[in-house]
């Protein structure tokens, strides 16, 4: 593999951890925004309750 052939595997390598970093970081927030959501509002209800 040439000098230039190591560059591309390693934009490659880097994209591929990118686009991973990027998914994984949507899910988790997005998912992470519906717990706060159902925790927020589960203290609502509890301390209408009280």
């Amino acid at each position: 593999m040439s000098l230039t052939g190591w560059g591309y595997f390693w934009a490659i390598w880097l994209l591929i951890a990118g686009a991973s970093f990027a998914f994984i970081t949507a899910i988790v927030t997005v998912l992470g925004l519906r717990d706060l959501r159902i925790l927020f509002k589960m203290l609502r209800d509890q301390e209408k309750s009280e």
